[in-house]
């Protein structure tokens, strides 16, 4: 009778963990199904400040009397974001405008950088917050144009062009990103995303230009910060 208690007993045990494993397994496979079939996409809206490296012209602009470019311009943004699982795909467009004038020269530079960045939920926190980290890569084209307003352009004189350069980069920057979002407690809608984000580029890219050539070309590096305020929509 002992013996037969005990075995009774060791069946029991062995049933109640086998049940138990195969109820994690189920859950496993669950969110594993979960993290490959629930895909959603959403758009937003950003903005931003750049800490740029200093530009490598700027010496030349300042011996041409031209004030240098700022490290520090401000940055639209406008993209798509596709989520699945604890994994989230970024797509957008990063636009931005700044121009110096001192006395009769002037710059005025304009930029736009499309991204596609990766991220992850390393953290999530009972209120439904999340830490993303990842990764993303970009094509970024710059145009500088610097010029002289004392200079006259004459109607009347075809060989009168006054005194303007248009020049322009291409880089392909790539670096970490660290985002914190806000999401509402009950259900799942993001609010706000603070991203924080370091791109260095692939290849020190040379200026060039669509309307001349360029003699004795300069080399930007183009590593900056980026620090963006998302708001989905």
């Amino acid at each position: 009778m002992k013996k037969l208690y005990t075995t009774f007993v060791l069946v029991l045990i062995f049933q109640m963990g086998f049940s138990q494993n195969e109820n994690q397994s189920q859950i496993l496979a669950s969110d594993a199904e979960d993290e490959k079939t629930n895909f959603s996409l959403g758009y937003y809206f950003g903005v931003g400040m750049l800490y740029t490296d200093a530009l490598d012209i700027n010496p030349f602009l300042s011996e041409s009397n031209v004030p240098t470019v700022r490290r520090f311009p401000f940055e639209f943004s406008f993209g798509m974001t596709g989520d699945f699982g604890k994994n989230r795909i970024d797509l957008d467009i990063g636009l931005y405008n700044q121009g110096r004038e001192s006395g009769e020269f002037g710059h005025n530079i304009n930029s736009v950088q499309v991204t596609l960045r990766y991220l992850r939920t390393i953290i999530q926190f009972e209120n439904n917050n999340r830490i993303f980290a990842g990764a993303g890569l970009s094509y970024r084209l710059t145009e500088l144009e610097f010029y002289d307003k004392s200079e006259t352009i004459d109607l009347d004189d075809p060989e009168s062009f006054g005194d303007l350069a248009k020049l322009n980069n291409r880089q392909f920057p790539i670096g970490p990103s660290l985002g914190y979002s806000f999401f509402s407690s009950k259900g799942n809608e993001e609010h706000l995303r603070i991203q924080l984000s370091y791109e260095f580029n692939l290849s020190n890219n040379s200026w060039e230009s669509d309307y001349a050539r360029v003699n004795n070309s300069i080399d930007e590096t183009g590593n900056r910060f980026r620090l963006q305020l998302i708001l989905p929509f």
